[in-house]
Formats: C-alpha cells, sequence, structure tokens
C-alpha cells in the first residue's frame, strides 16, 4: 500500500469542481449514446441543467466556461464502427485557464481494452518507457473535433493535439492548464500529459488531476513523466481495486507503477457506500465517480450521501438500516 498523503496537500472543493468536469463527460455519454455522438452545446445545456446530476457537476458551468472542443475514440458497437464521445476542451471565461477531462469506461469495447495489460513502447519517450497496451491504443486513436455547427471546424487526433497543445490552445505562458480523467480516462489523460510537457516540460502549467488511476506504465516511463509535471494530484480510493492495477507478468518482467502525487482517501468502512454491489462493470462502488466525490466533498465538510445516488444511479447508495 503507498503512503498517504497529508490532506493538507489538496482543496477538497478543488477536487470535487475537478471531479464534476469528468462527470459532466461520464453524464453525456451515459444520456447521449448514439453513433457517432459529437455533443452540441445544447447537449451540455441539457446535462448541467439536469436535477439528477445537480449533486455532481456545477450548474454554472457553462457561464464560466466555453467549450472548445469534443474528444471522440474510435470503438465497435456490435459490428459497427462508431465514434464514441470521450471528453472535451474547455476554457475559462475570466482566467483563460484549460480543462481537458476525459471519462472513465463505460461499456465492453473500452472493458476490453482495460484488460489488455500488454506492454509496449511509449513511443512520444522515444521507446525508453513500456505502457499497457489497452490504455495506448485508446490515446493514440482518440480524436479532437469541434462542436456541431463551429465556424472554422478542426479534427486532429489526440496525440498530435498533445503535442502541439501551445499552439492548438493559443497559450500565452499563462494559463494553468488541468488534464483530468477517471479510471482509463485517466491512464487517458496520463499520456496526453506526458506528450504535451515534452518539450517544456514543467515550464508548461500543466496539472495532471486524476481519480481511480490504474498503473500507467513502468518505472521508466514514470520517471520520465514526473520529471516534466509543473504538479500531479492522482486520487485514489485504498477499498478501490483498480488503482492496483494492471499487474503484468509477462517475459519483460516490468511492474507497473503509479505516478506521483497520490492522495489516499477511503470507503471501506462508510456506512453509506454499497459495499456488495458488483454490478458496475464487475468493479465495486469503490471504484465510481460519484462514490469519490462523496468522499471528498465529506472530508471538506459536506456529508451529504445523495451524492453517491446522482446521475440516477442508486446501486452504490447504501440504504441505512
Amino acid at each position: 500500500m503507498e503512503p498517504q498523503v497529508a490532506s493538507a496537500a489538496i482543496s477538497y472543493s478543488e477536487a470535487t469542481t475537478i471531479g464534476g468536469f469528468v462527470a459532466i463527460a461520464a453524464g453525456l455519454n451515459k444520456k447521449g449514446k448514439k453513433k457517432d455522438f459529437n455533443p452540441s452545446l445544447q447537449d451540455y445545456q441539457d446535462i448541467v441543467s439536469d436535477p439528477d446530476y445537480k449533486l455532481l457537476l456545477d450548474p454554472d458551468f457553462l457561464d464560466k466556461y466555453t467549450v472548445k472542443y469534443n474528444i471522440q475514440v474510435p470503438e465497435n458497437d456490435n459490428g459497427s464502427d462508431v465514434w464514441s464521445y470521450f471528453g472535451f476542451i474547455a476554457s475559462h471565461n475570466t482566467s483563460g485557464d484549460y480543462v481537458i477531462a476525459i471519462r472513465g469506461t463505460q461499456n465492453g469495447f473500452e472493458a476490453s481494452r482495460d484488460d489488455d495489460f500488454f506492454p509496449v513502447p511509449f513511443h512520444e519517450y522515444n521507446n525508453q518507457g513500456l505502457v499497457p497496451q489497452g490504455f495506448r491504443i485508446i490515446f493514440e486513436t482518440a480524436q479532437v473535433i469541434s462542436l456541431p455547427g463551429a465556424a472554422n471546424p478542426k479534427k486532429v487526433m489526440l496525440n498530435k493535439f498533445a503535442a502541439d497543445l501551445v499552439k492548438n490552445l493559443n497559450l500565452t505562458g499563462k494559463q494553468r492548464i488541468t488534464v483530468t480523467g477517471h479510471s482509463l480516462g485517466a491512464a487517458v489523460a496520463t499520456y496526453f500529459a506526458a506528450v504535451a510537457t515534452l518539450s517544456l516540460k514543467k515550464a508548461l502549467n500543466l496539472c495532471l488531476y486524476t481519480f481511480a488511476s490504474p498503473k500507467a506504465g513502468d518505472k521508466k516511463f514514470v520517471s520520465l513523466l514526473n520529471d516534466s509535471l509543473a504538479e500531479s494530484i492522482r486520487i485514489y480510493n485504498a477499498e478501490d481495486k483498480v488503482p492496483n492495477l494492471p499487474v503484468w507478468n509477462g517475459p519483460q518482467n516490468d511492474s507497473y507503477v503509479h505516478v506521483t502525487g497520490g492522495i489516499g482517501i477511503d470507503s471501506t468502512k462508510d456506512p453509506n457506500v454499497n459495499h456488495e454491489d458488483t454490478t458496475k462493470e464487475g468493479l465495486g462502488c469503490a471504484h465510481q465517480l460519484p462514490v469519490y466525490m462523496y468522499l471528498l466533498a465529506k472530508i471538506g465538510g459536506d456529508n451529504n450521501p445523495g451524492i453517491i445516488s446522482a446521475g440516477n444511479d442508486r446501486r452504490c447508495r447504501a440504504l441505512i438500516k
């Protein structure tokens, strides 16, 4: 078990705000599942105004941020190739700061990628580090695309977008870029951060902020990434199995490890969390983003178990007798 970082290391209100960005991406895909889903501004308005999600996200999100791009990933749905919505890139209307939010696993195709642990080279590090093949495939095949109706539509591969982030986002050097994700999305966010910081390294004001991240690479990959990141916060739940994965025992014998910045929370003895339900991708409620957000809010002084069942999914809320 890794050491737990002191609670003073993060702002819990900031943690729930950033988790809310990921909740927008997760909720949008859950509500709008359809072939080649490229959410419109109205789709974003619908999710932030949905009462089922009000405890997970900021209803004023669109007053504060402008969604610049959507992120999609190619998948196979019952034999049909589709582009699945995976997240978004948005800028703050006052500060100019950016947030890049990527959701977690929501279907069988993505789960099959989660289970592909075979180590492959991370090409952008001159093949010096190894990463799980399934996560890498999602990252290198994802694309950034303009919202419907954009005046100057843009479509570019996600890894290429990250490689030229300063140009693609018109960065001046002052803006903070928060790259966040949950579960599979946390791994993809990690690779995005790795590519984005290749040239500027810590001079780029980028914060990698993840929830329930699996181990993203071997020791060499993680060492190179840690040396490049200006800031890293990786929140994990002690009861959650995913942060202990993947484990690779192949001939390379390269054990996967975590990126720096671990912040531990723990739902193990929380009476409001359902500790028995494993129907959600077989991973249990300890892995779900609403449970993470409930725990963070609780530590920050807002003990509201309704957060657990926000998003109209009550399976992870324990029934108190």
